[in-house]
């Protein structure tokens, strides 16, 4: 499917990204999808691997997002680059899009939290199948002021892709019982 960088495409053959997502935290159908299609299992939809980085306040009271021209407010994220394993990858979008690094953060559970997607229409329809990964940040780390990143309560979260709200409200629940301290 190809991207003008290397990318981490579905359907093909990636075991160290597949291993990431056979941990997920919630696995659902996008999960078990994405994992055949990490086997090279032609029958799921083309598409990309992306990461999101899911952040929140350490009371899991917020959450950090910015602004997307297609998408509205969501979570730091992209594509995972074939060098890279999905947490990795989360983590350089974080950097690129609020200016806050793994130094800033706190990760919440030691695997991925869930996997969700975004449907790409036009000239190329395609999926995103994103690796979510949930981290925590104090709400006073600088920001960079580039990209717009802005902290929202997560009871009223601004407009967004349609799960946004459902996917805040499930990882808020996940802050209080965290399985890292990495």
């Amino acid at each position: 499917m190809g991207f003008p960088h290397p990318t981490v495409d579905v359907p093909g053959d990636w075991p160290g990204i597949r291993h990431e997502v056979d941990r997920v935290s919630s696995p659902d159908d996008h999960s078990d999808a994405l994992s055949r299609g990490l086997g090279a299992d032609g029958s799921v939809v083309t598409g990309h691997v992306c990461a999101t980085a899911w952040i929140l306040s350490p009371d899991g009271t917020h959450t950090l997002l910015v602004m997307h021209e297609v998408l509205g407010w969501s979570t730091p994220g992209g594509h995972v680059e074939r060098h890279e394993t999905t947490r990795e990858a989360g983590l350089r979008e974080l950097e690129e899009e609020t200016g806050l690094t793994r130094f800033d953060v706190r990760r919440v559970l030691d695997r991925p939290a869930f996997v969700h997607v975004t449907d790409r229409a036009g000239d190329r329809p395609h999926r995103h199948w994103n690796v979510a990964w949930l981290f925590t940040c104090e709400m006073d780390a600088p920001l960079s002021p580039r990209e717009g990143a802005r902290w929202f309560p997560i009871d009223s979260p601004p407009p967004g892709p349609p799960d946004l709200a459902s996917d805040l409200t499930r990882l808020a629940a996940l802050v209080g019982r965290s399985d890292s301290s990495a």
